[in-house]
């Protein structure tokens, strides 16, 4: 049972980044797509929450960090991530981001003094030179440059995964509070499709929806597979086996999206990037396994 919940997890995230691609085909602003992500998926938590009589109540305290936790974890870096998409392929993008496990370490000891095993750091090391090997070229390139796509995309995307560590660090703390995590994410969800909602209307962005087939598909694909079975699921598997070994999904799930890639995106596969793969997934690796045991 377990293994088939990892499964679910592992094709729900690992595609996703392929998904994203899929709506910047269309004359819908990145930001916009975001929107309607995750106002769909807050939709559909809140449906879920009613349906099964949660607790939707809470004191105002809280929805300013909810307000905190969608800035950060459904609406900044998932600007980034669109933008990031944009000039790399989906498994490039997810590799990269695979690297949050790092990032919410490092800046749990930077902003929030959380001490920093030495076998982390180790793990830390790893991961950054697994990048650097993948990226190399543009790296030692004297062309090195914002003109680059290369270079845009890979920048982006760090960016994303930055944000996206200050807000899984501020979810880690609404955990600790014991605060329910289905409604922590349909308000945050909510609260940063309104962030967004607000930045788009003092700015020159179109607010538009595109009816084609490929793009509703792929934005209920994001909201509904990606969003909220996605995370459901992972949630049932850490209430099966923990949350440290239910983690180690973020491994594996690279994996699954340069495979896509490789099938449906024209990545080619070199000695280098087979190098940096193998080491940015065996720092993932050292990082869980030298984290404290949870659940």
């Amino acid at each position: 049972m377990n293994a088939f919940l990892y499964i679910i997890v592992l094709l729900a995230w690992g595609s996703s980044w392929f998904g994203i691609s899929f709506q910047l085909d269309y004359d819908v602003a990145p930001q916009v797509s975001i929107v309607w992500r995750f106002l769909l998926a807050s939709l559909m938590l809140f449906i879920w929450c009613f349906a099964r009589g949660l607790k939707l109540s809470f004191p105002w305290k809280e929805h300013i960090n909810w307000l905190l936790l969608g800035f950060f974890l459904f609406c900044i870096n998932y600007i980034c991530a669109y933008f990031g998409t944009i000039y790399l392929v989906s498994g490039l993008v997810c590799l990269i981001f695979s690297t949050l496990t790092l990032f919410t370490v490092l800046n749990g000891f930077i902003f929030f003094k959380k001490p920093v095993r030495l076998p982390i750091l180790f793990g830390a090391i790893v991961g950054i030179a697994g990048l650097s090997i993948i990226f190399s070229n543009e790296i030692s390139s004297t062309e090195w440059s914002l003109d680059s796509g290369i270079v845009k995309g890979f920048l982006w995307m760090l960016l994303a995964t930055f944000f996206a560590s200050i807000g899984m660090l501020l979810s880690g703390q609404m955990q600790a509070r014991k605060i329910p995590v289905i409604q922590s994410n349909a308000f945050s969800m909510l609260y940063g499709s309104l962030i967004l909602v607000t930045y788009i209307s003092f700015s020159d962005i179109s607010f538009s929806f595109d009816t084609s087939y490929n793009y509703v598909v792929s934005l209920i694909y994001l909201s509904l597979v990606a969003s909220v079975i996605g995370f459901g699921v992972y949630l049932k598997l850490v209430g099966n086996i923990g949350a440290d070994k239910a983690s180690y999904v973020n491994i594996f799930t690279p994996t699954i999206a340069l495979l896509l890639s490789t099938l449906f995106e024209d990545y080619v596969w070199s000695w280098t990037g087979l190098i940096g793969v193998v080491l940015i997934i065996f720092g993932n690796i050292i990082v869980l396994y030298a984290k404290p045991r949870s659940i």
